[in-house]
């Protein structure tokens, strides 16, 4: 027979269980980025490339640390020698697709902790994006916070409606599908920035 005391017995018990015994949950919070944090990335080149590195690593500085990109999440960026948690490259086009799937010769990508910068991109941006007006230094911090934004645990996103801003994760170099052009994340895509483990 189950008494009365014996019944809030076990609905305490089960409160209790609910809010302790969540160890997934408990990861996937531990993975989002809740506390400022640094991290450390390298710059390196692959292929015959003909861009200023000191330039093209500078600009890769400023975008990581501007305020409207992914320093919102609470994240510092530091460049070291080595040893970085992840690499950013600035790759010959015929060198991109050396990083793997889903990397082409085509565009810039992210494949495991390499972010390839697609120098033919870096240096001419792509049809879509002159078409809407971007500029060259636009381009330049949105492939940057693309790209990054793929380490950071995000995927690709689509044009929310004609005529609203584009989410960074958004393929801009390819297609704006009516959105405005945009260079940095979305306060939405911020707050799903993830640091990997």
């Amino acid at each position: 027979m189950i008494t009365p005391a014996r019944t809030l017995g076990l609905i305490v018990a089960l409160l209790v269980s609910m809010t302790t015994a969540c160890p997934a949950d408990a990861d996937a919070a531990a993975s989002r980025v809740s506390r400022p944090r640094t991290i450390t990335y390298v710059v390196a080149t692959k292929g015959a490339v003909t861009t200023d590195i000191d330039a093209f690593a500078a600009q890769v500085a400023e975008t990581l640390a501007d305020p409207r990109g992914w320093s919102r999440a609470g994240i510092t960026f530091k460049r070291v020698d080595r040893r970085g948690q992840f690499t950013v490259w600035l790759a010959a086009a015929s060198s991109v697709p050396t990083f793997g799937k889903p990397c082409t010769a085509a565009y810039s990508c992210r494949a495991g902790r390499n972010v390839a910068i697609n120098e033919d991109r870096w240096r001419l941006t792509t049809p879509a994006w002159a078409s809407v007006g971007g500029t060259r230094r636009e381009y330049r911090n949105l492939v940057v916070n693309h790209e990054v934004g793929h380490w950071l645990g995000l995927g690709h996103r689509t044009c929310r409606g004609r005529g609203t801003v584009a989410s960074v994760m958004q393929q801009q170099s390819k297609d704006l599908g009516g959105c405005r052009a945009n260079a940095w994340p979305l306060d939405t895509e911020v707050a799903d920035a993830r640091i990997p483990t």
